[in-house]
């Protein structure tokens, strides 16, 4: 009944407004929103998917929290019915017949969008179906409202990678016929005659022929399968007999030259830059947010020059990492990674977050997280923190977030099992339900957020020429930059970097001092500022900032107590495992995450608020790693332990409860509150003389300091 109805959608607002509640309680003040409502209408009110949405839009925006718009390359089908998307009789039936080909639909986010008209016009039409959804809880279309401050174009298409690694060949040959005939209106545009080409490619392969049109799309990726796609009956009885006895995959980028290889890349970042460009130029149109907030034209891929050029390009520059908690690079710690023991990064090969900040433009992390399971977690935030303070980053997003559908009606709605990796994809969600996690996090958010950390003064550039963005080595990933490419990560972390990409240039220059690669391991500490330090000889990252202090890491390797140079010191620290928990963490070992944070901005000796997190880590009862987790370390006590497959554990999540003393003036006088996770008190007091005690006989999540 209309009753019930509406007794129930009031349910689903005020569960909205406990979920906008939480994400203010946890430090965040932005949500990278997946979703999507285009084309689709509703009555305010109704109770509908989209009239839940645009009402979480409503409440984010009246709570002062803000929006980024991701996928909306999440595209439908073409079908041959949208052939009049363009008006252009003559290609219109080969269009329709080539989509039906393809199963009677081909994506809007197929490769051939960024070199088919059509595709790429109903991509653009479907985009701004998107953006322009009118939001009846605000009155504003998603395109004008300015909770959105941040679009992007696509996430993770990563083309350039697809293209060299020849992904366009599975296409219809109408699609790879007009590719080709592109590279060969590309190739006629840059070279006057057949014979300046030669001049620089040196050699042709049978058939071909830049007057006739018939050059091959060669090279792409090494052993890679090529077609003969475009070729004249004649020519591809040319090309046969040339691999008379050779295998399919005879043409690989060793047969041909530089410069030919060169070429391909070009032709391929122009289109890139283009497609990008003309989509950016219709999508600003549409309202005054999408005009006036910064757009990405992609996400990632972080080590690769060509998409980092697109990035460059664009309003603003957005990359991501992920870690894992063990296995790779280590394990340094029985099977686990202690990140805090090895020089600083957040990557397990080549960066990708760390090294691709563009002077004057905003940066964007937006995905990271630290991999489940993972003993040695509560140090991540802390550093992805100092490495967006160190590189003066706009926006970081944590993938993702995951919420129960009880936060109203449930007080313990958070007392959950951990989420781990217990199957292929390790990108979870799992900081949901992880308090130790999240405990950090919000510590390193607000301390960021609210600019607590000075930025690197004098950061390092580095200036890539042509040569390098066109490299043909470079199809390979991990192989953009060439040589210098690699003290990137190092100099990152000691002066900061700033990377431009300058084609109009031959080769590469670098401005600042540099980290060389060999020196990744004996540098240390790291240290950017007078505020942030990386020790991984003694395993530590320290934050030491008139208006925030951190320790994370093994204390007792510095003699136990930690004093600040606000004069603030944490000492008398005592962890304690619950009985069952796995794997603990004696308090001989002392792996904390300690941060205490101004809420205002202002020092912690005049700060109207202030708050503080101590945490060490945290297993699921019953979790157990299995027999396969410990293949690099056979000879771990754990291993006796093993299970066949790896159990993820249930409730209560055992915790193991760090105690402290925090003692110094900036505090005296200071009122407290504790917190458990569920942001229920737990007991109030005050700062006697100076001296806080967090104790370790109470589930303490979070403490809350005012003035």
């Amino acid at each position: 009944t209309p009753a019930v109805r509406a007794q129930k959608v009031q349910a689903v607002y005020v569960e909205i407004d406990a979920l906008v509640q939480r994400l203010i309680d946890l430090g965040f003040n932005l949500n990278r929103t997946w979703q999507s409502l285009g084309g689709q209408d509703y009555v305010k009110g109704d109770g509908s998917h989209a009239d839940q949405v645009d009402y979480f839009i409503f409440r984010m925006r009246e709570r002062g929290l803000r929006f980024w718009g991701a996928g909306i390359n999440n595209f439908a089908d073409a079908t041959p019915a949208d052939v009049a998307v363009v008006d252009d009789a003559a290609t219109a039936a080969d269009w329709q017949a080539a989509v039906k080909t393809a199963g009677g639909k081909l994506s809007c986010s197929s490769p051939a969008v960024f070199w088919d008209a059509r595709l790429e016009a109903l991509a653009i039409k479907q985009r701004a179906a998107h953006a322009t959804h009118l939001n009846r809880h605000t009155g504003l279309r998603w395109c004008d409202d300015p909770a959105f401050v941040a679009w992007e174009l696509s996430n993770e298409q990563w083309w350039i990678s697809k293209m060299v690694g020849g992904q366009w060949l599975g296409l219809p040959p109408f699609f790879r016929n007009e590719l080709l005939t592109q590279w060969n209106t590309f190739l006629k545009q840059k070279y006057p005659t057949e014979a300046a080409l030669l001049a620089r490619w040196e050699k042709l392969l049978p058939g071909e022929s830049l007057n006739a049109g018939s050059l091959q799309l060669l090279p792409i990726n090494s052993d890679q399968p090529q077609g003969d796609f475009g070729m004249d009956a004649q020519a591809q009885k040319q090309l046969a007999e040339a691999r008379a006895g050779a295998p399919p995959t005879a043409y690989g980028r060793k047969d041909f030259t530089r410069a030919r290889g060169e070429d391909v890349l070009e032709f391929f970042v122009q289109m890139h830059l283009a497609h990008k460009q003309r989509e950016a130029a219709a999508f600003k149109k549409l309202g005054r947010s999408t005009a006036l907030s910064p757009l990405c034209y992609d996400t990632g891929i972080g080590y690769e020059i060509q998409s980092q050029y697109l990035h460059q390009n664009a309003d603003a520059v957005a990359h991501d990492a992920y870690i894992n908690g063990m296995g790779i690079p280590g394990p340094n710690r029985d099977v686990w990674n202690s990140w805090v023991e090895m020089p600083p990064m957040i990557c397990q090969d080549v960066p990708w977050l760390e090294h691709n900040k563009v002077e004057g433009k905003p940066y964007f992390a937006y995905e990271t997280q630290i991999m489940q399971p993972a003993k040695y977690r509560a140090d991540f935030p802390i550093r992805l923190g100092a490495l967006a303070s160190i590189q003066d980053w706009d926006i970081a997003c944590w993938h993702y977030y995951a919420p129960p559908g009880d936060l109203s009606t449930n007080p313990a709605a958070f007392t959950r099992p951990t989420d781990n990796t217990v199957g292929g994809h390790p990108q979870g969600y799992h900081y949901t339900f992880d308090e130790i996690q999240t405990a950090m996090m919000r510590a390193a958010g607000m301390i960021w957020r609210q600019q607590e950390l000075a930025p690197a003064p004098h950061p390092t550039t580095y200036v890539y020429g042509r040569k390098s963005l066109y490299d043909p080595a470079s199809m390979d990933y991990g192989k953009s930059y060439g040589a210098i490419g690699k003290t990137m990560l190092p100099t990152t972390y000691q002066n900061g970097v700033r990377i431009r990409i300058d084609p109009t240039r031959e080769d590469d220059q670098v401005t600042g001092a540099v980290v060389p690669i060999e020196d990744l391991a004996t540098h240390n500490p790291y240290a950017p500022t007078a505020q942030i330090s990386f020790d991984h000889k003694l395993g530590n990252i320290v934050y030491d900032a008139p208006a925030a202090i951190a320790f994370t890491g093994f204390l007792p390797r510095v003699g136990g107590t930690r004093t600040f140079a606000n004069g603030l010191t944490l000492s008398d620290v005592t962890i304690t495992n619950p009985p069952g928990i796995y794997d603990p963490i004696p308090t001989s070992e002392g792996y904390i995450g300690f941060a205490l944070y101004s809420e205002d901005g202002k020092p912690l000796a005049s700060c109207k608020a202030a708050a503080l997190s101590l945490v060490s880590t945290s297993f699921n009862t019953g979790f157990s790693l299995s027999k396969a987790d410990f293949a690099k370390v056979p000879g771990s006590p754990l291993a006796a332990t093993a299970t066949d497959s790896r159990q993820n554990g249930s409730l209560p999540v055992l915790v193991a409860r760090v105690a402290g003393t925090i003692t110094g003036k900036a505090i005296a006088g200071m009122r407290y509150e504790l917190f458990d996770w569920n942001m229920h008190s737990l007991g109030r007091g005050s700062v006697e003389n100076g001296v806080l005690q967090v104790p370790n006989d109470q589930p303490v999540f979070l403490v809350k300091l005012t003035r």
